[in-house]
């Protein structure tokens, strides 16, 4: 078994909608599941944070809440190792002295390091109009690892995967495109009989020129997967946020499936379809290619 899924999980408040998710992956994708967390053996305050002026405070023993996180970890590992046999655990601990803030650099780089099938990370909800500029965990994630990236939001509740939206980008080379379609396909449950993958696009406001554009991407992907449950949507609209809402709405949608867009500040404003929004308004799971 050479495919591998990271889910990172918080064991101090588990997501059980995201473990849910990795045994699924894990089962469809034929994959090794690793359970992955990290904690910081000692934490840093900034000088300042709390009170302008004051110095730095530096929390210098954490030992007892990284004993602690092992122990859960543990306790979360025997759950799901009963669901999923190819179950493993990765604990990570930082000895030097840290701000207790964004964990997704050390994650960042057990990706890079172990190029895994998958990565996993549930989305939490309270971001505001700063973090779709700047960015949270888990966009910084999607937008900086080489591999496809799963974010589950806290608020949404497990399902098989019976329909999956994918956005096809006009310029993206169609051997990307084949790649992505086939990795979303194995997704879905293969028990079900009436499942679909609905590609998605929008080339402009000419939709003969888009049809005409994408006539050539639509037969080779047609004759590669077959006809069963492929569907094409033409999204016509320039509010691509909307477009993309009222489809997978439409279509009763499991997943939202697309490509990464990092961007400058600048390009966020003025664009209407960027990674962080499209990832921190899904109130489905996403994966981020």
């Amino acid at each position: 078994m050479h495919n591998k899924i990271i889910a990172s999980i918080d064991v101090f408040n588990p997501n059980q909608e995201l473990l849910k998710y990795g045994v699924y992956a894990a089962k469809q994708l034929g994959a090794r599941l690793s359970l992955y967390n990290a904690q910081h053996r000692s934490v840093s305050i900034p000088e300042g944070l709390l009170i302008p002026g004051s110095p730095g405070i530096q929390l210098i023993d954490q030992q007892e809440k990284v004993d602690q996180a092992k122990v859960n970890l543990r306790k979360i590992y025997q759950q799901i190792s009963e669901e999923w046999d190819y179950t493993s655990t990765q604990f990570h601990t930082s000895i030097v002295p840290a701000w207790e803030g964004d964990k997704t650099l050390h994650l960042i780089d057990k990706v890079e390091d172990q190029h895994p099938t998958l990565v996993m990370l549930g989305v939490k909800s309270n971001f505001n109009i700063i973090n779709e500029l700047l960015g949270t965990p888990e966009t910084k994630l999607a937008e900086q690892v080489n591999c496809p990236v799963l974010l589950i939001p806290n608020e949404c509740v497990f399902s098989e995967i019976l329909s999956i939206n994918y956005l096809l980008e006009r310029d993206k080379p169609l051997v990307e495109v084949m790649k992505e379609v086939l990795f979303i396909k194995n997704l879905l449950s293969v028990n079900a009989t009436d499942k679909s993958i609905n590609i998605v696009y929008y080339f402009g406001q000419n939709i003969e020129e888009a049809e005409k554009d994408i006539a050539l991407k639509k037969s080779i992907i047609i004759r590669e997967i077959g006809n069963e449950y492929l569907r094409f949507h033409n999204l016509a609209n320039e509010n691509i946020d909307e477009a993309i809402e009222q489809n997978i709405s439409r279509h009763a949608t499991n997943l939202f499936a697309f490509p990464s867009r990092d961007k400058s500040i600048i390009e966020r404003i003025r664009s209407n379809d960027n990674t962080k929004r499209l990832i921190l308004k899904s109130q489905i799971p996403v994966l981020v290619f």
